[in-house]
């Protein structure tokens, strides 16, 4: 199966909410007023288009320091592996580097999840500061300003968990011409264990089905979302060796 719209999309997906800056090298994404959140800011680097990796490195450190930043490097998902071979000169530069695993989900059989009938689902339009709620009840709020961006851009989608009026999950990404990806799954922790994931999960699955969106893909956050998304019909189809470096300096 060909994946590579994928890991172009992997690659590009933080072009829907944050700030960035292309170079000859890769893309520097940053958002100096969500400085918490690495979605936002770290830069991704091609393999391909290298020919000085130290003068790459430093402009990096350059850029995110002058901002306030930590420099964060992301490998290209396009490049399987490839901070396990520049470990060295990523270590000498200062960065603490590893390689971990990233598994990508498509659908490949049926929605067999049975949504809770008392957790309504709703498609949500616009921004509303109700939500940010649900943000802080997960003890996640680095990811509000994310969002907020993120339901501005015409390709986005949103879908909230309620019960008796009030949203307590949500569930949201979006769609480009290569591929519709699910950005995030979060429910506020007075209400798990009671298929609000379950629920918005079920929705997104029939949403697609409705709308002839026959390309979406997603990776499993941990053991519960990832049976959740097993239940909705997805699978994992590749593992791919994802590098991240960290300065250390």
């Amino acid at each position: 199966m060909d994946l590579n719209n994928a890991y172009i999309e992997e690659d590009l997906f933080p072009k829907v909410f944050t700030g960035y800056v292309e170079r000859p090298y890769g893309i520097l994404f940053y958002n100096e007023e969500n400085k918490d959140s690495y979605d936002s800011n770290h830069a991704v680097i091609y393999k391909d288009k290298i020919d000085n990796l130290n003068a790459v490195l430093s402009d990096i450190i350059a850029f995110y320091k002058s901002k306030g930043m930590r420099p964060i490097i992301y490998q290209s998902m396009l490049d399987d592996g490839w901070f396990g071979e520049i470990k060295d000169e990523l270590t000498e530069a200062g960065f603490e580097n590893w390689i971990e695993l990233q598994e990508f989900m498509l659908p490949t059989g049926e929605n067999k999840i049975v949504p809770n009938p008392d957790i309504e689902i709703v498609k949500i339009a616009k921004w509303s500061d109700e939500l940010e709620t649900v943000f802080l009840d997960a003890e996640e709020p680095w990811e509000i300003r994310v969002a907020k961006i993120s339901i501005a851009n015409p390709g986005s989608w949103m879908f909230g968990a309620c019960i008796n009026g009030k949203t307590v999950g949500l569930l949201y990404g979006h769609r480009s011409d290569r591929a519709c990806r699910i950005d995030y799954l979060l429910v506020s922790k007075k209400h798990r264990g009671i298929g609000a994931g379950r629920a918005l999960f079920h929705a997104f699955v029939e949403w697609c089905k409705q709308n002839g969106i026959t390309y979406s893909y997603l990776w499993p956050d941990g053991e519960t979302p990832r049976r959740i998304y097993e239940e909705g019909g997805y699978e994992v189809v590749e593992v791919r060796k994802a590098g991240r470096a960290f300065y250390d300096k």
